[in-house]
């Protein structure tokens, strides 16, 4: 990770989350991080928004050692936050989510798997009560059988490269269901990456134990268990495989236990 990290913000506490988070995973890699405000009805002026901005730009750069770029548009936030994303020489982003209750136009629960559904990097999402993490030692990675899984691979690769961090490529075994071959694809093809690369990598296989219509509450529990700094996921599902439908992407990044969850 050498470019630059993106942080949208509307300018609540769940913003500044994101910015701490983003401070720590840009100085770990001796990079910087670049505010985005994007204009709207809810809003303060501009020049309070330029204020404000600028004044986190400055402890930004206290913590990181690296000037703050400051970004300042006007639009949706489906609009200007992916095509940022696009635009510019970014690694990575870092969003706070407000979760299923906040003022519209902040990014909720729905609002969020919307976004970084759009977004062309790779999106760690916090929570305002999400712990700062210093060292992401361990990331749960369920297994899915979407054809783009490569890009939740190389979203991974980004964290291992800098902190070392061990893998649990994990699935779930319902009776009675039969795997995709897509899906055992995917497990091949992250495994050989994995391994090739010299990554810590542990192969977790459980039977269903917990009865939903989806598997992000048994993933989440795991993770839980297992003491996981962050979970990663596909945040677009696939047509044959609803491993994780959007209510169950929802569930997991808005989890109990503010784990991050890093959407590719």
């Amino acid at each position: 990770m050498n470019k630059p990290i993106l942080v949208p913000t509307d300018l609540t506490d769940v913003a500044l989350k994101a910015i701490r988070q983003a401070e720590i995973i840009a100085k770990k890699a001796g990079t910087s991080v670049a505010l985005l405000h994007v204009l709207n009805d809810k809003s303060p002026s501009l020049i309070e928004v330029e204020d404000q901005l600028t004044r986190a730009a400055a402890e930004v750069k206290e913590a990181t050692g690296k000037e703050c770029e400051i970004l300042i548009k006007e639009g949706s936030i489906y609009e200007i936050i992916p095509q940022a994303s696009c635009d510019h020489g970014y690694d990575l982003m870092v969003i706070g989510t407000h979760g299923v209750h906040g003022i519209r136009q902040h990014f909720l629960g729905a609002d969020i798997l919307k976004l970084v559904n759009k977004v062309c990097i790779p999106a760690l999402v916090v929570q305002k009560h999400s712990p700062l993490i210093e060292n992401f030692r361990l990331m749960v990675m369920p297994v899915s059988s979407h054809t783009d899984f490569k890009k939740e691979i190389n979203a991974a690769l980004l964290f291992t490269g800098l902190y070392n961090t061990e893998i649990h490529l994990y699935s779930i075994y319902k009776p009675g269901y039969e795997w995709p071959e897509q899906l055992l694809k995917n497990i091949e093809e992250a495994t050989k990456t994995f391994e090739s690369n010299g990554i810590r990598m542990k192969r977790v296989k459980e039977d269903q134990s917990v009865f939903s219509q989806g598997y992000a509450k048994q993933t989440i529990m795991y993770a839980s268990s297992v003491r996981a700094d962050m979970i990663s996921i596909m945040s677009a599902h696939t047509e044959d495989y609803h491993y994780f439908a959007s209510a169950d992407k929802e569930m997991l990044m808005l989890n109990e236990h503010f784990l991050p969850v890093l959407c590719a």
